[in-house]
Order: structure tokens, then C-alpha cells, then sequence
């Protein structure tokens, strides 16, 4: 439920705030414990932040098994914002290649992947956009 209300992606300490509304007394163990569930169930996704944090965003996927060229895997892939730290989760998986190319460099036979890519995401380049608009206008008055 804390999950959905925060937008379907959160921190352990954002969730713990949202979930002490249910119940006052939740822990932050509880918390984690419980993402650790639902990750192992594929509800939730663990993702790595640029800062070296992570946050937990709902599964496109919802725990079922996505073909992964010849693999089943369950997973999806991401595009995180650097400015805000909002995910998206997107479906694709043409990694084939990639994976020949890392198992034959390293001699692994690949059993699993994640993608996240991180970028600016639509609605902070349109208020960095408005940001330079007014930084321009306010020189132009100035000048």
C-alpha cells in the first residue's frame, strides 16, 4: 500500500514514513524485510541510484517470467532520473550480443542481467527548460 501512495517507488526510510500511517509502530527491520519478500516474489524491483543508493519501484512485470532471448528470466529494465530519481520500468530485452560478447571476453556463462540507464527525465528538462528561459529573461532586463 506504501509503495503505491509514494507513485510506485520508494526509499526503505520513505516507505517506513508512509507505512508508520497504518501502523505506528512498524519498524524499519519490518520494512526490509518485507521488500526482501517481495523482491524474491518479483513485485518489486531493487534499483541502483547514480549516489550509490537504491530505491524499490513496483514490478511492470508483477512476478511473471519474461523471455529473455533464450532464457526465462524475470526482470525488467529501467531509465532513472539523475535529477529527481524517478524510474521507469521499460520492456525490451534485446541484449543477445551484449551477453555473447561478455560471455566470450570473460569466460562466464551468463544466467541473469539488469539494465538501468540513467538520464533527465521529461519533466525535469522541461523545468531545467523553464529554468534557463527565466535565467535568460532575467539578463535580458538586466542588461
Amino acid at each position: 500500500m506504501a509503495l503505491c501512495e509514494a507513485g510506485g517507488q520508494a526509499t526503505g526510510a520513505e516507505l517506513l514514513v508512509l507505512g508508520r500511517a497504518y501502523h505506528a509502530t512498524l519498524g524499519l527491520v519490518t520494512v526490509y524485510r518485507t521488500l526482501d519478500l517481495l523482491l524474491s516474489l518479483g513485485l518489486v524491483r531493487k534499483l541502483h541510484l547514480a549516489e550509490g543508493c537504491h530505491t524499490y519501484a513496483l514490478s511492470l512485470t508483477g512476478g511473471r517470467n519474461e523471455t529473455c532471448g533464450n532464457e526465462p528470466h524475470s526482470h525488467g529494465h529501467h531509465v532513472i532520473c539523475q535529477r529527481c530519481n524517478r524510474a521507469v520500468e521499460f520492456e525490451g530485452c534485446d541484449l543477445g550480443a551484449a551477453l555473447a560478447a561478455a560471455e566470450a571476453q570473460t569466460g562466464f556463462h551468463v544466467l541473469e542481467h539488469w539494465l538501468e540507464m540513467f538520464g533527465i527525465c521529461p519533466a525535469c528538462r522541461e523545468s531545467e527548460s523553464y529554468s534557463e528561459a527565466a535565467r535568460s529573461a532575467n539578463q535580458r532586463i538586466n542588461e
